[in-house]
């Protein structure tokens, strides 16, 4: 046998397309090329001074050992009084709350603990692609379920019917979504409820961008009633509280659940980084206008964006995004795919944006633009954007 690094699972698994625009980005960066960064995920706030400074407090007493597999009783409890406050549901925090290594790593324990080879998990098309990797890495696979856009692209439940099978484990929600800023209502969310429970499916309910809201309300599915008992909330207080590097997230499941991730965490990374945790139970207990600040300011930007759209050719936004802090963008550019645009405008403009078709076969003909950039930003690269789109729209033959 040739000597080999890598197993047949991997090998099946691609680099995340998001990385690829990142890379390529950094690398114009390094050249001098003044980039704006449309692409990533990330607040570009600091994070709030009373959390770093409970970090600070946190390793000047010596908290730099190793916690418990679950998290430090304080953050559990903080997590739970926070979903208590803002999501209406209660949770034990020593029994149903384990602290993570961000939202990602509570999926991938989720996912470890729950599924088996051969299981099938809905997963929504557009979405985030980890949702279907990490659904690969655990041997299990990934259904792609449509969302329509007409109806702020919320699953279509008729066409995650058909898909069913008998394999089905869970179906896997995410309410503010990425990549679209689609926000379900309280009827939606009631809807995928019953679907499940019709369908004796598992929520696998990603709510990492859950305080991130402009004009709406967030409903969890496990505030749904008797919903609690199927549904698994993975959270995150990186976009929150413009913590990403911190990497601190959260399981908030039955305790059958937590049990068994525990036991992941426990071969996996035994514990989450000591202080950060500290830091994180200061997020959460603290003040929360900085949440309400960071999203008032993503507000501003979201306005720079959509109208910068409107006033390109090419372009058009058919859903107003109601959270998180993206907007998927439609184009019109005949011969071009989303890639082959997204491609053109960083190597012409130097702003860097993800192809809608890395999100999935639905996503081919968006493009996704983050505005966790600065106001400045946001307006210099939509006037790029504009210019090439410009020139790219002249460049096609008048019909």
């Amino acid at each position: 046998m040739p000597l080999s690094f890598t197993s047949s699972k991997i090998e099946s698994i691609p680099f995340a397309g998001i990385r690829k625009v990142f890379d390529k980005a950094a690398q114009m960066d390094s050249k001098g090329i003044k980039v704006i960064h449309f692409e990533i995920g990330r607040p570009d706030f600091d994070t709030p001074k009373h959390i770093k400074d409970a970090a600070k407090s946190a390793l000047d007493q010596g908290m730099v050992h190793y916690t418990r597999n679950a998290g430090i009783p304080s953050l559990r409890k903080a997590i739970a009084a926070s979903i208590k406050l803002f999501k209406k549901v209660e949770y034990d925090p020593m029994k149903e709350i384990i602290a993570t290594g961000g939202g990602q790593q509570a999926m991938f324990l989720t996912l470890q603990s729950i599924l088996n080879s051969g299981d099938e998990v809905l997963v929504p098309n557009p979405g985030y692609p980890q949702f279907t990797s990490c659904v690969t890495m655990c041997g299990a696979t990934p259904i792609p379920v449509p969302l329509v856009q007409e109806n702020n692209f919320a699953p279509d439940l008729l066409a995650a019917q058909k898909l069913i099978s008998q394999n089905t484990r869970a179906i896997i929600v995410n309410s503010p979504h990425n990549p679209t800023g689609g926000v379900l209502t309280r009827s939606q969310i009631i809807e995928i409820c019953n679907f499940a429970e019709k369908n004796d499916l598992l929520i696998f309910s990603d709510e990492a961008y859950d305080r991130i809201l402009y004009d709406n309300e967030f409903v969890s599915p496990a505030a749904i009633d008797k919903m609690k008992k199927r549904t698994v909330i993975w959270g995150s207080l990186s976009k929150t509280y413009a913590m990403t590097g911190w990497r601190i997230g959260y399981i908030a499941a039955p305790a059958e659940l937590v049990s068994n991730a525990i036991k992941v965490q426990q071969n996996l990374m035994l514990s989450l980084c000591s202080f950060a945790q500290a830091g994180a139970a200061a997020g959460l207990d603290g003040p929360q206008d900085v949440v309400d600040n960071m999203t008032s300011k993503f507000m501003e930007r979201r306005r720079i964006i959509l109208d910068g759209i409107s006033d390109t050719p090419g372009l058009s936004c058919p859903v107003i995004p109601q959270g998180a802090f993206y907007v998927f963008v439609a184009h019109k550019v005949p011969g071009m795919n989303s890639e082959q645009l997204a491609d053109r405008i960083l190597d012409e403009v130097g702003v860097a944006t993800v192809p809608g078709s890395y999100f999935g076969s639905k996503g081919e003909g968006f493009l996704r633009i983050s505005y966790a950039a600065s106001k400045e930003d946001c307006q210099e690269g939509m006037a790029r954007i504009k210019n090439i789109m410009s020139l790219l729209m002249k460049e096609q033959p008048s019909s």
